[in-house]
């Protein structure tokens, strides 16, 4: 019999690998963080679990779930390192892979190259089919042709498999006969059927998506197949993966599209970021996850958090469910340089995990952003990861004064410089999700979270005006804990642009009853019970004639007729252009998230302990001010702050899994829960 019920979330990013385990029945939290394993992302996952078990004594058979978060398939598209695919499409788009929409990756800038192609043309066939822009079969597929063209992929070598048809979203007659022969004729390769994967329209787009995941599809499945085997040898069964759409999905529906891992990791610590904070009900969050090679920013508004079909990976533009992230190459190991312009640059190249920071000892030699908190007196200059991690000063000291050589600077107005940087880009990519999208970031609560997002967020809040910074108790490993807040999740969308008139209260309620239908087929494959499902609606909706449209949630128990559908997508629309018009409204795409619930993690109040913070001072350090100007900044233990407890900036508060920074006219507040509340003082 267990003594325990254990879940455990792991997370994997370019540098660590962070681990957050829980009792579902005391609430106790078990956190651990070690660098990532270069060749295999489950050495590092298997090492974490088993140092956080033998320190809390727990195994495998107490673990309920373990849920995970991967870059293995973003690693894989970033690196170009895929298997041999092999493309079947409709006769004259062969070609379209390469053409793809004609634009230039960068618009002013002339030499900039598009994306390799993933498929050499040898490798891409055509099939003579055709399906009409109704889903009317106008050509059936001829079997014999089909067959032939299989010994011509058989004899080629490939790996895997890419189906993409036209017009195959709207009917995947033709593409499932395709599938029978594939299957018969070619069992051992991996196949994507382009309508399993997206039953949207937009074939580039539908093109790029089914080729990713079949480039993927035998890596993905071979780290998988290996995971499921190390867990089973610790007696950890129930495995789950984190999709992008911020919900979790079994290891089987993860091999059979990979692709939607591809925004794994960052999804998780929104999903994290808006849990904990719903707790004290803060709706409006901006989310800064700062990790070692890139900075993640997202949007959670009312509660919701921002949700996309179109992402782009690595340059391929693709469209799968997706919490609407973005990613700027802007970490704790992100490199200073100097252009040709005798220009400070900072990122996106990054140190990783290794060699890392020069600070690490590890080979490394470029000065990164840590290398310059370091240098600064943000950062502890001896050891960080709770001493686990011994830091080379000097070093930094070498790295950054290489720097400051080039653009005849100060050695500590460089390392300065490097943090002003990296702040600029960051606000940039801020505003980009923010104020484009109709949104005044003074009217949201900052969320700073990862390794280095606390060092950071004090900062931001000064040059953006932000009134309201949340420091989660464990921010470093965030995404991690995220995980444990996961329910099971999957997107059903289905193009059928349909103009709204007087009827088209009809077509939703029809077109939802199919969604419908196949959502409670999904409910009842997971096995989760009638009273942990829910339904969350939306449209894709656009002005008649525009050519893209605009995500609109619907309530469905407010939404009564075409009226409520208008009045919401005009809020919606004018929130991002400030205007709308009575032009003819489009509704493009039908989708619906199935939501199967699950326990959350059980999070005791603290008693209040009073504001006097003092029982947590541990020492003081110099920090650099600029223009040749130190303070001393008393350091406080994050594990002895208590709930009330105040912290009046400057200061820094530091734990295992990061370091903040409070400045001078910001005060942190603890809460009920241990997260710290930094505000800015009037």
């Amino acid at each position: 019999m267990k003594n325990r019920s254990i879940r455990i979330g792991v997370d994997v990013g370019g540098t660590n690998t962070d681990i957050c385990a829980i009792d579902e029945y005391s609430g106790e939290l078990m956190v651990y963080k070690l660098p990532s394993s270069l060749h295999d992302q489950s050495d590092a996952v298997v090492a974490g679990i088993k140092v956080v078990a033998e320190q809390h004594r727990f195994d495998g058979s107490e673990v309920s779930r373990f849920m995970h978060g991967t870059t293995v398939a973003t690693n894989a598209i970033l690196e170009g390192r895929g298997a041999k695919t092999a493309l079947i499409t409709t006769g004259g788009f062969r070609d379209l892979l390469e053409i793809g929409r004609q634009k230039r990756p960068d618009l002013y800038d002339l030499q900039a190259d598009k994306v390799r192609t993933l498929i050499n043309r040898s490798l891409r066939f055509e099939v003579e089919e055709r399906m009409d822009y109704k889903g009317q079969v106008v050509r059936p597929i001829d079997r014999f042709a089909v067959r032939e063209l299989l010994e011509k992929i058989k004899d080629s070598g490939a790996e895997s498999v890419a189906v993409m048809l036209l017009n195959a979203y709207l009917n995947p007659e033709n593409e499932r006969l395709l599938r029978e022969e594939i299957e018969e004729a070619l069992p051992e390769v991996f196949l994507t059927i382009s309508s399993d994967l997206s039953k949207q329209f937009r074939e580039y787009e539908r093109l790029c998506g089914t080729v990713l995941n079949s480039f993927v599809g035998p890596e993905v499945k071979k780290y998988m197949n290996n995971l499921k085997e190390t867990l089973g040898k610790i007696g950890i069964q129930n495995a789950y993966i984190n999709h992008s759409n911020g919900g979790l999905m079994s290891i089987a529906e993860s091999m059979q599209f990979p692709i939607k891992t591809g925004l794994s990791g960052p999804a998780a610590g929104v999903v994290g970021a808006q849990y904990i904070t719903a707790l004290i009900g803060e709706e409006d969050l901006i989310t800064i996850d700062i990790g070692g090679t890139s900075t993640d920013i997202s949007l959670v508004a009312g509660g919701r958090f921002e949700a996309s079909d179109e992402k782009t990976i690595s340059g391929y533009p693709v469209r799968i469910p997706a919490i609407d992230i973005s990613t700027i190459g802007a970490g704790g190991g992100s490199i200073g340089w100097i252009d040709s312009g005798k220009i400070l640059k900072v990122g996106p190249q990054s140190a990783g995990a290794n060699p890392g920071p020069a600070c690490y000892d590890l080979g490394g030699r470029e000065a990164t952003i840590t290398d310059a908190r370091v240098l600064l007196g943000h950062l502890n200059g001896e050891s960080l990861l709770a001493g686990r991690l011994p830091i080379k000063k000097e070093n930094s000291q070498a790295a950054v004064q290489r720097l400051a050589e080039q653009i005849d600077m100060e050695l500590l107005e460089t390392a300065k410089g490097i943090i002003a940087v990296s702040n600029s880009n960051i606000v940039k990519e801020i505003k980009n999700v923010t104020v484009a999208k109709g949104y005044n970031p003074s009217d949201f609560c900052l969320v700073a979270f990862g390794g280095s997002g606390p060092l950071h967020a004090a900062e931001l809040m000064e040059e953006m005006m932000i009134q309201k910074a949340l420091i989660p108790k464990t921010p470093g490993l965030l995404a991690a804990y995220g995980l444990l807040t996961e329910n099971m999740r999957r997107d059903f969308v289905q193009t059928k642009v349909t103009d709204l008139h007087g009827d088209s209260f009809a077509v939703l309620r029809k077109e939802f009853c199919i969604l419908e239908t196949e959502a409670a087929a999904w409910f009842d494959s997971e096995e989760i019970p009638a009273e942990k499902r829910a339904l969350e609606y939306f449209l894709d909706m656009r002005y008649k004639g525009q050519n893209h449209e605009i995500r609109v949630p619907l309530d469905m128990k407010e939404v009564k007729d075409s009226g409520a559908i208008a009045e919401a997508f005009i809020k919606a629309y004018e929130r991002l252009y400030s205007f709308s018009t009575d032009d003819m409204m489009q509704i493009v795409n039908f989708g619906l998230s199935a939501v199967g619930d699950i326990v959350y993690p059980v999070i005791t109040e603290e008693e209040f302990a009073g504001s006097d913070a003092s029982n947590a001072i541990i020492g003081s350090r110099w920090v650099y001010q600029g223009d040749g100007v130190f303070a001393d900044y008393p350091l406080y233990d994050r594990a002895a702050l208590q709930n009330g407890n105040v912290v009046k900036g400057p200061a820094i508060v530091e734990q295992m899994d990061s370091t903040t920074l409070i400045l001078v006219g910001q005060k942190a507040t603890v809460d009920q829960y241990l997260n710290m509340v930094i505000e800015r003082e009037a």
